[in-house]
């Protein structure tokens, strides 16, 4: 696929009557949000969320407990943050396109193979080394490092687009789970990993590289100096058709760092340390919140309709928090708007651990859901105000190792507590103190290096 401009003029002028001079259309990065929020929704609805609609389903179906499958999705997620680093360092130096291409594919068989799944050896397995591993490949850190090379000042606004598009597919779960009414969850899993390959594809053909390949800046600025660039650029000296070599004014070490750190800078800063740790921690709560929202309105007398609604509530109430968050960082900085929410994401804990009817679930849902939105825009945000463009990828990605432990540890931990004392008060009662700890450690972040 091209970009919608053959040359470098192209790309670059237009000039209104008053002499003012500006990229040609829409600027590119702005289909690149368009197509990651495409296939977003789509894993909103059968994945991110989804999960939670198959969870119940096949615990029924084949007797395991919950702890049981909820370990396959831990160890998965465990698998997904060890595989960040070597995904970031991946799409770092081959770019997004092919990394994703063979994501797809890995989920989508994977999702496939689900649905012939007997024993849970077979669903450890299957889930794990292809669902899991696809999922790290075709997602977060090739998108997310997509989008933050495309834009700086207006990154926020884009991630929260991005995020947003999480927010309503989780629209489509109470859907999902008719349908696996309907039909089963085997089934199910057929129409998600072939729906996963048809959408997948075309988003990751459209991803593209720093915006400096193309004679263009992130936001859809001019670069300063025109003249530095070469006017052949993108026809003679391109390695593909459509992936060509960066100008020589790009690959200058003083232009390198002005951008950002390598790898290895960033992890020797306390800002890496202090932004995973504090994620990860944000982390338990959220992916103990996405995989047990159902099973907990369910055990309080309500059908799995009104329950997979109640999880479609937390996802489009999000979407507040998502582009609200996304335009507050922006405006206000990262740091503001997740220590806020982090604060908020602990009362919204102590309100879920006390929840014993449907109107205090609402109320979960009305304090949770703007403040999980709002991090999830300023969570990418935050890496690239402190650390930049140059190395986005594998910073992300080393940093999400770090914060694997949360995810991996919050929902197994959640479900052990229901196994043990037949309730998750005790789970979220330590997630609320757990976040307290988390909005400290933000609190010490100093002034950002790259915005």
């Amino acid at each position: 696929m091209k970009l919608p401009f053959t040359n470098r003029k192209q790309a670059l002028t237009q000039t209104d009557p008053g002499g003012d001079t500006r990229p040609r259309g829409i600027f590119y990065g702005w289909w690149i949000v368009a197509a990651g929020t495409m296939i977003w929704v789509f894993n909103g609805m059968t994945y991110s969320y989804g999960l939670s609609v198959f969870y119940t389903s096949i615990i029924g179906d084949l007797g395991w407990t919950r702890t049981q499958l909820a370990g396959a999705i831990s160890l998965s997620r465990l698998e997904t943050g060890l595989l960040g680093g070597v995904g970031g360092f991946l799409v770092d130096k081959i770019g997004p396109r092919p990394v994703m291409l063979v994501g797809i594919t890995m989920m989508s068989l994977g999702f496939i193979a689900l649905s012939r799944a007997n024993s849970l050896m077979e669903f450890y397995l299957v889930f794990i080394l292809l669902v899991a591993v696809g999922s790290s490949l075709s997602y977060v850190v090739p998108i997310d490092t997509t989008v933050a090379n495309w834009f700086v000042k207006k990154r926020g606004t884009a991630f929260g687009f991005l995020r947003g598009a999480i927010a309503v597919g989780a629209l489509g779960v109470t859907l999902l789970a008719l349908f696996i009414g309907e039909f089963g969850w085997r089934t199910a899993f057929v129409g998600v990993g072939v729906g996963t390959f048809v959408l997948g594809i075309p988003t990751a053909l459209i991803m593209r590289r720093q915006p400096e390949h193309y004679g263009l800046l992130p936001d859809g600025d001019l670069p300063p100096e025109p003249s530095k660039f070469d006017t052949s650029f993108g026809t003679a000296t391109s390695n593909t058709e459509d992936e060509p070599s960066p100008p020589a004014a790009i690959t200058d070490p003083a232009t390198e760092d002005a951008i950002g750190m390598t790898a290895r800078q960033a992890i020797m800063t306390k800002a890496f340390w202090t932004i995973s740790f504090g994620f990860s921690l944000r982390m338990m709560v959220t992916g103990a919140v996405t995989l047990h929202a159902i099973p907990i309105v369910e055990d309080m007398g309500y059908s799995r309709t009104v329950a997979a609604s109640v999880l479609g509530t937390i996802g489009i109430t999000s979407l507040v928090g998502r582009l609200g968050g996304g335009w507050l960082c922006d405006r206000l900085g990262t740091k503001r708007v997740v220590v806020f929410t982090v604060l908020t994401l602990a009362i919204s804990a102590l309100v879920l651990a006390f929840a014993q009817s449907l109107w205090m679930v609402i109320l979960f849902v009305a304090i949770y859901a703007p403040s999980y939105g709002a991090q999830a825009a300023a969570m990418p945000a935050m890496r690239g105000d402190h650390f930049g463009r140059r190395s986005f990828g594998l910073i992300s990605g080393l940093s999400g190792m770090v914060q694997t432990g949360g995810s991996v540890i919050g929902p197994f931990f959640a479900a052990y507590a229901y196994d043990s004392t037949g309730s998750y008060q005790i789970a979220f009662l330590i997630f609320a103190i757990l976040l307290l700890f988390s909005a400290a450690l933000f609190l010490t972040l100093g002034r950002p290096r790259y915005r």
